[in-house]
């Protein structure tokens, strides 16, 4: 008995070791006031900014033994404008590097810790990472990642998305090499937590609205669609390219009607993808759960259904925060091109589309959501 309980108080005192460890963990968001600084300190940091500081050594000594300063003054200035570019574009490419030969740790920390698709997750793999990039010298800072979602973003771009588009095991080896087992064990490990986050998001976690009856889509509100979309894009998110759009426009004055009518045409469809392309880039992976979800769930078949998927995001993305109203989709119509064009087909073409992700984890979802509502349009 005094064994047994003896036993409860070293497994008691390791797990709550074990939290008190969790709540240790230091990342450099903890550390530096924002990720801006973080970035400069990093900068600072790195072989490619000292070499263009050295640059100005031998510069100033040519200022002072030159006749004629033209030349001097030349190569001070592209070194002054084109000094920076040459920094960024360096230290962006040393981190690829360095990553690209870490893969297996990578791995081998995905599968020790077993993040799912929250970003809480990563914390513990992205400090694990951070040190072990340091202490063995693959990076000259102990503060590769920022965040746990920083961490996140490189495990889906480094090994996620460029390892489930490749389609077959030759392709899969040529590009991996050695990693491929390690790769292979690591994505099994996460996806296996994306399903478990899945199924608890279903079951204990799912969200039904209240009060649904008294909410109204925006085509109820406004006359035109593009009344809504022009109080949308003046919000903080597209306030910068609505006043150059603005600019655009008294710019143009001087054209002749029908290239200042294609020039601000071109202008405003570009204004109107960054919109399309805002609002999916603010939805976390549980808003995107949430979205497929209430799609597969609905009952109510053709427009109407999707009437109702849109308001039930609409209140949805407003109780959570993510829109600061309950206009997210100004209609059906609306919702189902956004379900279309940011899911379905980015499935169906599996290629990405710019910045935006593939949500690669969301695959058998995203094919369940489609087959819901055709087999919904089919009753």
């Amino acid at each position: 008995m005094k064994e047994n309980e003896l036993k409860n108080e070293k497994s008691v005192d390791v797990l709550s070791f074990k939290q008190l460890e969790s709540q240790k963990i230091v990342l450099p968001q903890d550390l530096f006031r924002s990720s801006f600084t973080w970035f400069c300190y990093e900068i600072y940091k790195s072989l490619a900014f000292r070499i263009w500081m050295l640059l100005w050594l031998p510069l100033s000594v040519w200022w002072k033994l030159s006749n004629n300063c033209i030349y001097p003054l030349i190569v001070s200035l592209l070194v002054l404008f084109l000094g920076p570019i040459f920094v960024l574009v360096i230290c962006g490419l040393s981190r690829k590097r360095s990553l690209s030969k870490q893969l297996i740790q990578f791995c081998k920390e995905v599968t020790e810790n077993t993040p799912s698709s929250d970003p809480h997750d990563w914390e513990v793999v992205a400090a694990n990472l951070n040190s072990y990039f340091y202490e063995n010298k693959a990076w000259n800072t102990r503060y590769f990642f920022f965040n746990a979602m920083g961490c996140q973003e490189a495990f889906r771009t480094t090994l996620l998305e460029p390892f489930s588009l490749k389609k077959d095991e030759a392709a899969k080896v040529k590009s991996f090499k050695d990693s491929v087992p390690y790769i292979e064990e690591a994505l099994g490990v996460y996806f296996t937590e994306v399903e478990k986050q899945w199924k608890l998001f279903n079951t204990e976690k799912s969200w039904s609205p209240v009060g649904l009856e008294d909410a109204k889509l925006p085509k109820e509100a406004y006359r035109f669609k593009l009344t809504w979309f022009l109080k949308r894009i003046s919000n903080i998110f597209m306030l910068i390219p609505f006043l150059n759009f603005l600019c655009c426009i008294y710019v143009s004055r001087g054209m002749c009607l029908l290239l200042r009518t294609f020039y601000l045409g071109w202008i405003l469809f570009m204004l109107v993808q960054g919109f399309q392309n805002i609002r999916v880039l603010i939805m976390s992976m549980e808003h995107k759960m949430q979205f497929l979800s209430t799609i597969i769930n609905e009952q109510e078949s053709g427009a109407n259904g999707w009437d109702e998927i849109a308001r039930k995001m609409n209140r949805y993305l407003f109780e959570k925060k993510v829109w600061k109203n309950e206009e997210f989709f100004f209609d059906g119509i609306d919702c189902e091109w956004f379900f279309s064009h940011f899911f379905y087909r980015v499935l169906s073409a599996k290629k990405s589309m710019r910045a935006l992700s593939l949500n690669v984890e969301l695959w058998p979802y995203i094919k369940e959501a489609q087959l819901s509502r055709s087999e919904v349009l089919l009753v």
